[in-house]
């Protein structure tokens, strides 16, 4: 298990260093992150670098037992640079030029700034890539502003002649002829500025994915000037689920290992958190990292309140129950100059211990007893969702209805199978489906027709599928398909929609209960209404009041061996999680231990056994009555069966 810290030695004076390291070393740190926003301190002025600073304080942790994985700096441009070549400096949606004061402020599209990335991440592959005291790398820090400068209108649309190769194939794809938008030459393309008012939504989707690949180029370019001079493995640290800029699973394909940062500020749902775990070990099929894992109250201006006892403990065990191998707390001292002023870490201001470094000593000292059954250890499921980032990206410019949230629609989807301590994996690409006895696929809006195959084949061999409103409308293009919704599956699904509504804030609009599933909740339904007719499938609810009483709004449609359900709107939190666990009933999926309402249940198996991990996220104690005999390794008393965990709280039990 790697355990530590996020370090800006940088910011302290070097006889500070071996008081850290010591301190560290208490807790039980074997890691550490550095560097990735010292660019000034490893260039101080162009072309003249200084390393020394960044050994010394190599030696000094690893004279501890530390490694660490080294950031690329090229999230923070120094002054003289930006101040030098102003071009480099990216421009916003508005058009306006972002000016220097901040961080991630260039176009990483700029050759000047690709050139200079490429000189400071060289230079410092070279100096410490093989340093014993260095386990890995990451790349920049948290990818995403996008830009919408000139160059990049040009790089967009060089970008498209390759992957149209003509204009008339352009203005096919993308329904130019609306507006008098067809294009007579490349250079007349525009970006989806917001001076220009609503994009072509086909124009915007494009400028998205090309936005994605532009980040992943420029990842690959630090990526391979790495590998020149280091083998060490390297990641990046993306921020969960939440973020709709990038494609995460296009950045992930090029990395030896996923980590994330993981904040739960206030009172953040912690299915929420679990969902962004479920993605991260999705992108890539293996376990993951937390590279910034809050452990104090943060902000830039206003503050987040200071975690209560037992939270950093409970958001840790929550991490590595779902597949953490690694966690790495932000920060381990705040800084008294700067932005991150108030953002809290470890030690305080003045450098000395507290409650947190206290708290954060005995987790790990009780990850060192469940370590060596940690080893070789994953979460296994049987139920996958579907996390398409071309929906997500389309969403962004044609919500639908003011309250639709992509994210939000899979949580209230996801929420009912956490609460039943299901295990999920969230994926991102076309991953192997057939050892999947369920996959959700939450409003699938751009579906191709390579997925639309897989999704077929899956349920035809056997499979449960479950859709919903907002699905198989878009072609790859983005366009609306020429023909009844949902698109390329109304096969798969049985039915059409009919008529689709998009309802207001003070609309009543209501669904009736399902037998069997629902208990008889008669549900709001809400953001969205598809009215359904049926062709081969079976109306699961109905409307029950509002736009379309009588009307179908749910259905399930036997195909081949296997079933899909399509859910025509969105129905209250209640109505959502007893649907979800009764599809899951029939779809076979063995349900884990039942935990009262707060306490998340999650398994790691591997070749030393299973270990199931509780986590009570509520600020009161509960008990959870075990189903079979455990040996309790971390936390919780247990009495004729009964565990009795603390507010809070957490306990790590090996099944024997």
């Amino acid at each position: 298990m790697l355990f530590g810290a996020d370090y800006y030695p940088e910011h302290w004076p070097e006889e500070r260093w071996e008081v850290d390291a010591g301190l560290m070393q208490k807790a039980g740190f074997n890691i550490v992150r550095l560097a990735e926003f010292a660019w000034v301190k490893m260039e101080p002025e162009p072309g003249r670098f200084d390393f020394e600073w960044l050994t010394k304080a190599l030696r000094v942790l690893h004279s501890h037992g530390i490694q660490a994985v080294i950031g690329t700096p090229t999230a923070t441009p120094p002054a003289w640079l930006c101040t030098s070549k102003p071009a480099i400096m990216r421009v916003d949606e508005q058009r306006r030029q972002v000016t220097f004061g901040n961080r991630q402020q260039s176009c990483i599209n700029q050759p000047e700034y690709r050139e200079h990335s490429k000189i400071i991440v060289d230079a410092l592959a070279k100096a410490v890539g093989n340093d014993e005291a260095v386990y890995g790398w990451q790349i920049d820090n948290e990818f995403g502003p996008l830009c919408y400068c000139e160059l990049c209108q040009r790089k967009f649309q060089e970008w498209l002649k390759a992957k149209y190769h003509s204009l008339e194939a352009l203005e096919a794809a993308w329904g130019t002829i609306f507006w008098s938008q067809t294009y007579t030459d490349w250079l007349q393309i525009p970006l989806p500025w917001a001076t220009t008012g609503t994009p072509n939504p086909s124009l915007a989707l494009d400028f998205r994915r090309f936005f994605a690949d532009c980040y992943a180029e420029y990842q690959q370019m630090q990526i391979d000037i790495i590998r020149k001079h280091s083998p060490k493995p390297i990641t990046h640290n993306f921020m969960g689920l939440w973020p709709e800029v990038l494609n995460y699973q296009q950045l992930a394909d090029q990395l030896d290992f996923v980590s994330w940062d993981n904040y739960p500020f206030g009172n953040t749902d912690p299915a929420t958190v679990a969902a962004s775990h479920d993605t991260m070990r999705g992108y890539k099929k293996q376990n993951f990292w937390v590279m910034e894992q809050m452990s104090g109250p943060g902000g830039w201006g206003e503050m987040a309140p200071t975690p209560k006892p037992g939270r950093i403990r409970e958001w840790t065990f929550q991490a590595v129950g779902r597949g953490a191998d690694a966690i790495s707390y932000f920060r381990w001292r705040v800084c008294r100059y700067g932005t991150e002023q108030y953002w809290h870490g470890i030690l305080n201001h003045d450098g000395t211990t507290n409650r947190r470094y206290a708290e954060i000593k005995s987790i790990r000292e009780e990850l060192a007893r469940i370590e060596p059954y940690l080893e070789g250890s994953t979460v296994k499921a049987e139920l996958a969702f579907i996390n398409d980032y071309d929906s997500r990206f389309a969403f962004q410019y044609q919500k639908s209805n003011h309250a639709f949230s992509y994210v939000g629609l899979l949580i209230s989807l996801y929420r009912g199978l956490y609460d039943r301590n299901v295990a999920v994996d969230i994926l991102s690409r076309d991953w192997d489906l057939s050892n999947y006895k369920l996959v959700v696929a939450p409003s699938h809006f751009v579906l191709t027709e390579e997925r639309a195959r897989i999704l077929r084949n899956y349920v035809e061999a056997g499979g449960h599928l479950v859709m919903t409103y907002r699905s198989a409308v878009k072609d790859v293009t983005g366009l609306i398909f020429n023909e009844p919704l949902p698109g390329l599956l109304q096969e798969v699904f049985g039915a059409v929609v009919a008529e689709y509504h998009s309802p207001q804030p003070d609309e009543e609009n209501a669904i009736g209960g399902i037998e069997g599933a629902t208990h008889g909740i008669i549900s709001e339904a809400k953001v969205w209404l598809d009215v359904m007719d049926l062709t081969t499938a079976e109306a699961l609810a109905r409307y029950e009041a509002g736009f379309a009483p009588g009307s179908v709004a749910i259905t399930r449609n036997k195909f081949g061996a296997g079933t899909a359900y399509y859910i025509g709107t969105h129905p209250s939190q209640e109505f959502c999680s007893a649907l979800m666990e009764q599809i899951a009933i029939q779809s076979g999926i063995r349900f884990s231990i039942d935990t009262p309402a707060g306490v998340e249940a999650s398994v790691r198996t591997g070749s030393n056994g299973e270990l199931l991990f509780l986590v009570n996220h509520n600020d009161y104690p509960c008990s959870v009555r075990l189903p079979y005999p455990y040996e309790g390794l971390v936390g919780g008393s247990v009495v004729d069966g009964l565990l009795e965990l603390d507010d809070y709280g957490v306990a790590v039990l090996r099944r024997v």
